[in-house]
């Protein structure tokens, strides 16, 4: 495996749980593709530049070598370990950064066998990146229930049935990450999912709804780095990296498996 496609609710927080919680030595970069614009440097407190817009000016009809190695140089860092292009801060710039990302940066990432987790955001099902899509070895949809209202959620995942069915044109393993355990049980979500979009998704994982591990994501003081470990989205987002890299990405339930 080598690029990851996260898309849906909560794509930055996840990506950057997965990266903390990546069992390999192997460096994990995140590649913030989301359209409404970036959020990682004011999260990871970099610089905003160099973002992937600048990256694209710079390697722009370059080999695929000579575009790794403008990522690499352009590549942040931040205090806590995490590795990560940024997108751009406003929503214009990051979209036609992101265009050009898919017919330049993404194909060199994919030629590298580099780890990267890319962060889609909360897409339009018609407007999805299909390079990034069509190069990733596995792409896991992010549902984040809305606990106050089953009317609501409902909504929502006649909503999240459209988003699977658009990816299934494209997408090669598709994994399903639900957020929370009400108003619906994660695996009544899988099993909706998997009869009204039979035979797509690969498997189902279950993620902790933590508010507190999130705000830490998101810039939050005041908590050591060991008690972020602990706090349990941070040790479920472990857990579904693990079964990633493994290939058995069966935390809850395996379609086709279900009562």
């Amino acid at each position: 495996m080598t690029l990851v496609a996260i898309v849906g609710d909560c794509t930055t927080t996840t990506c950057v749980a997965l990266a903390a919680g990546w069992p390999v030595d192997d460096e994990v970069l995140i590649l913030e593709a989301d359209p409404s614009g970036g959020s990682l440097a004011g999260w990871l407190d970099t610089p905003n530049s160099p973002s992937l817009a600048t990256i694209v000016a710079n390697a722009r009809d370059a080999s695929h070598d000579e575009a790794m190695s403008t990522v690499s140089a352009m590549t942040h860092r931040s205090s806590s370990g995490i590795s990560f292009v940024g997108a751009p801060l406003r929503s214009l710039p990051a979209r036609r950064a992101i265009a050009e990302a898919s017919m330049v940066v993404v194909p060199a990432l994919a030629a590298s066998g580099a780890m990267v987790l890319a962060d889609l955001g909360r897409r339009d099902p018609t407007d999805l990146p299909a390079a990034i899509v069509e190069s990733a070895a596995t792409t896991l949809v992010v549902h984040r229930q809305h606990a106050a209202s089953a009317a609501a959620e409902a909504v929502r995942l006649d909503r999240l049935v459209e988003l699977v069915e658009v990816l299934a044109v494209s997408a090669r393993d598709l994994v399903l990450a639900v957020v929370g355990g009400e108003p619906f049980d994660p695996a009544e979500i899988t099993q909706h999912v998997d009869t009204s979009v039979p035979g797509v998704l690969a498997a189902a994982v279950t993620l902790a709804e933590d508010p507190l591990a999130a705000a830490v994501i998101a810039g939050r003081s005041g908590v050591s780095a060991g008690r972020l470990r602990r706090l349990p989205l941070m040790r479920s987002a472990a857990a579904v990296a693990s079964r990633l890299v493994l290939g058995s990405t069966s935390a809850v339930t395996t379609p086709g498996a279900l009562s």
